[in-house]
């Protein structure tokens, strides 16, 4: 990708309007003529986000102190395909006219500290693993599908402990109609009257416990269907705003027609399940109407019973009731077998859907180490990268922080020695089947203690637990002497050494640097920096703000934009090629200080035998 055209309305650079070509494209000017805030206005732009927190909030912030209530435009060319992309203050994010693999961007300041940080060396990596858009959505999708079964999960298994809360009582309902099945054959022995009515009742008894049952199953589809309505949502409306009148054919005609015949879907469904969900409420109210009406019949039945049989009364209904919980209780088990069978359905699920989580995230990291090879072969062996999988657990120890919050366990210490030796998925199925051993191993940690942990876990978001990223762990080294130093040992000089050739490494990719020859030495520029720079193909683009006039001579610039200012704005002196007489005064004057300076460090080397 390549930036054909640059437009910034209003602000401190307002009316700048400049073609940058293919090849490498130098801004220069005095200090405060606005190069850096040209940089920040196309990363701000372009949505391009800093390598940190820090730096990313202090770009957007320079970019709007300069932008105003201003616009700014570029003319984008990928592959062939032209994409406008326009911001203002106001845009949220950038308005882009088709989607576009966004530039690296590297500001001064990044360029001295992004190797300090783990996420922006992971970054600058990333870079070099290719286009990861479809990855991220298939990703993404993992993620939701993740968390959406654990919760489904965890509903089930609410009812299934709800459901086995209730069967509990089996054993004890059972010891009881032992102890009164002898009461009830001597009174079914006194009249044969008797024994019918109690085998009616006993009927009875079993058809009353099938209509709680059945009354219960209703209830429980109607919450379903309920829920599923809600997760549907709102009215099924999109709204979107209507093509201007005076801007002819619409092209998005036939697509608003099947947005339109989508929305009739989405409303049929929602009066659909709407429908249902009454018809589900009549229903359980005939049948507990029927229930109603069997439990009057077998009260009728109890007191004729009494009749026939007295004191027998009380012997009748304590057996028939015990009955009737006996058989209630035999339908929960079919229900509770149904919803076993559903949880381990839904667990499988989820189990693929880590799979595919995992397989991504594994790909990924294989695409990491496979590009930090390429980079040493090519960089080494002065400078070395080293991936390690999963080495940064922050993340993830921030979130079970959180979880833990609350549970009265001294968690910042608990969740230090777990989140290193456990993964987000190893945690999830340790709690989902209350593996408290392997907590209690892998977090060093009582087993008491790691059953609190478990307790407390159950209660907490465990799909969000189970897909937080755990970061590959990425390290750059310089070969100092004998030996190789990590580049937090470096100096700020040697640091701009590592970093420079590896982004420079970026063949056909936008890449944007704001100011890269601060500390470091001119002999770098010209020994590593320019032969980088010649080693990009023609097609691949480079943007350079820049003080040090190597870059634009020996680096043979393709275009070069001089920036003046007048203390309230910054506007263009010259620009054109580098051989351009107007390019040539404006480096020479700029850059060198003047023809003067020029010519007499040119003397200099002459009488020294250098020249």
């Amino acid at each position: 990708m390549i930036i054909e055209r640059i437009q910034i309305e209003e602000g401190f650079l307002n009316g700048f309007d400049v073609w940058p070509r293919p090849g490498l494209n130098v801004v220069i000017g005095a200090r405060g003529t606005g190069k850096t805030t040209l940089i920040e206005l196309i990363r701000f732009c372009l949505g391009v986000e800093g390598y940190t927190p820090e730096t990313t909030k202090r770009s957007r912030e320079h970019a709007l102190s300069v932008l105003g209530a201003g616009q700014v435009t570029l003319t984008l060319n990928e592959g062939g395909r032209r994409i406008t992309v326009s911001r203002s203050a106001n845009d949220p994010a950038p308005r882009a006219s088709g989607p576009f693999l966004a530039p690296i961007v590297l500001s001064q300041t990044e360029i001295e500290t992004v190797g300090l940080q783990s996420g922006g060396r992971l970054r600058l990596l990333d870079g070099f693993i290719g286009d990861q858009r479809s990855v991220l959505s298939t990703e993404t999708e993992a993620v939701a599908s993740v968390r959406s079964l654990t919760s489904e999960a965890n509903t089930i298994r609410a009812d299934i402990e709800h459901l086995d809360r209730q069967l509990a009582q089996m054993p004890s309902i059972l010891e009881q109609i032992n102890q009164v099945a002898p009461q009830e054959e001597q009174l079914a022995a006194l009249s044969a009257d008797t024994s019918a009515k109690s085998a009616q009742l006993a009927e009875l008894s079993n058809t009353i416990a099938l209509k709680g049952v059945a009354a219960e199953a209703i209830r429980r589809f109607g919450n379903e269907v309920a829920r599923w309505r809600s997760l549907i949502g709102g009215s099924g409306e999109m709204s979107y705003e209507g093509w201007p009148t005076n801007s002819g054919d619409d092209p998005l005609g036939k697509l608003r027609m099947r947005v339109v015949k989508a929305q009739e879907h989405i409303r049929y469904a929602l009066q659909e399940l709407s429908a249902v969900e009454a018809e589900t409420v009549t229903l359980g109210s005939h049948v507990a109407l029927e229930k109603v009406s069997f439990e009057d019949q077998a009260r009728n039945l109890r007191r004729e019973i009494e009749t026939l049989q007295t004191g027998a009364g009380e012997i009748v209904r304590r057996g028939q009731l015990l009955r009737e919980r006996k058989a209630h209780l035999e339908s929960l088990m079919a229900v509770r077998q149904s919803r076993i069978s559903s949880i381990q359905a839904v667990m499988a699920r989820r189990n693929q859907a880590l799979d595919s989580l995992e397989a991504t995230r594994s790909a990924r990291f294989e695409a990491r180490r496979e590009a930090a090879t390429r980079l040493n072969h090519v960089l080494g062996p002065r400078i070395r990268i080293a991936v390690m999988r999963g080495g940064q657990s922050e993340a993830f120890a921030s979130v079970l922080v959180e979880a833990l919050r609350g549970s009265g366990l001294r968690y910042n210490d608990l969740v230090a020695a777990l989140a290193p030796r456990i993964s987000p998925r190893e945690l999830l199925e340790a709690v989902d089947n209350d593996d408290f051993e392997l907590i209690a191993t892998r977090g060093s940690m009582t087993m008491d203690r790691a059953v609190k942990v478990v307790v407390a876990l159950k209660d907490a978001d465990l799909g969000g637990i189970a897909t937080v990223p755990v970061d590959d762990y990425v390290t750059f080294s310089l070969m100092d002497g004998p030996d190789y130093k990590d580049i937090a040992e470096l100096s700020t000089g040697q640091r701009c050494t590592v970093i420079l050739p590896l982004v420079l490494r970026h063949m056909e990719r936008l890449l944007i640097v704001d100011q890269p020859e601060d500390h470091i030495d001119n002999a770098f520029i010209a020994e590593t920096l320019i032969k980088s720079i010649l080693a990009r193909p023609a097609n691949g683009q480079l943007l350079f703000s820049t003080h040090n006039a190597n870059i634009p001579v020996l680096g043979s610039a393709d275009f070069v934009v001089q920036l003046g200012s007048d203390g309230r704005r910054g506007f263009p002196i010259a620009s054109g090629a580098l051989a351009d007489a107007p390019v040539v005064h404006a480096i020479t004057s700029v850059m060198e200080g003047g023809a003067a300076a020029f010519r007499q460090r040119a003397h200099f080397y002459r009488t020294q035998g250098l020249a």
